[in-house]
């Protein structure tokens, strides 16, 4: 089936998957235009040559046709007429004395027959010249012809040979535009890769730096809250053991006072008492 514009016009290039490679819609659509123009100016110019082989064809037929009417029956022939044969000398009229001979009757018959070999010589020349004619035409009639059909398969010849040589050509385009979006292709493909493996490797490393910062900040701040639960459980020890002291010493004192001083001595131990408690209570 032929290749017409139409079919390079309408086609249509289904979209590969994702993930797969690709072409440019843009050069594809670009590179098919040209394409269907020059389809169409080579069916255009196949066209006028088929028409100027027509041409000729018309141009032989008619030759064929006028060689056939001049070599067909003689007829036409005496159109070259040949020259009337000479009228017979009338013989001089006999003197009225003298009684006419029987030579001069001679002369008319011998005319006559002059006339007609110069006739019939005539008549085979116009033959021999018609069919002179008749071979000529014919034979310039192959000759144009021949001529023609030569020409006009040299020049479907160079058409056929241009139509290759151009979708050659467009092929080869074709498959130089093709290859070198695939190469750029894959080359932004393998440059986005490594991009993002560098990317990858970058956040897993700050991760890391990350995550052994705050890990050495945790056992920092986990050592210092040990630290701390531990001063806090001596300081409670230490302060426990201070103020049962300081009861014991209030209360051995209180028991050595006089018995007047009772009361003072039980106001100060609630006093002492009271601000122990709320000593304590504020450090607990």
């Amino acid at each position: 089936m032929p290749l017409t514009p139409a079919d390079v016009h309408n086609v249509a290039f289904s979209k590969p998957p994702i993930g797969k490679r690709g072409y440019n819609e843009d050069e594809v659509d670009a590179f098919l235009d040209l394409v269907e123009q020059e389809l169409s100016r080579l069916i255009e110019e196949n066209a006028d040559l088929r028409q100027r082989v027509g041409e000729l064809d018309q141009e032989l037929s008619d030759a064929k046709s006028s060689a056939r009417q001049g070599g067909g029956s003689p007829q036409p022939v005496p159109v070259q007429k040949a020259p009337e044969p000479p009228r017979p000398v009338e013989p001089p009229k006999p003197a009225p004395v003298v009684a006419p001979t029987p030579a001069p009757a001679v002369a008319p018959t011998q005319n006559a027959g002059d006339s007609n070999m110069q006739a019939a010589k005539i008549l085979g020349l116009a033959q021999e010249m018609a069919d002179r004619l008749t071979s000529d035409a014919k034979t310039e009639s192959e000759q144009l012809l021949g001529n023609a059909r030569t020409n006009a398969e040299r020049l479907v010849t160079d058409a056929r040979t241009r139509s290759e040589a151009m979708v050659s050509d467009a092929r080869q385009k074709s498959e130089s535009l093709l290859s070198d979006a695939q190469t750029r292709s894959e080359t932004q493909l393998r440059q986005a890769k490594e991009k993002a493996d560098a990317l990858q490797a970058d956040a897993e490393r700050k991760h890391t730096e990350i995550m052994a910062t705050i890990n050495e900040q945790r056992s920092v701040l986990e050592g210092r809250i040990e630290q701390l639960k531990t001063f806090e459980r001596e300081y409670r020890v230490r302060l426990k053991s201070y103020l049962e002291s300081q009861l014991e010493e209030l209360e051995n004192r209180s028991s050595a006072l006089p018995v007047d001083n009772g009361q003072d001595s039980f106001n100060q131990e609630s006093q002492s008492s009271g601000y122990s408690q709320s000593y304590a209570k504020g450090n607990n």
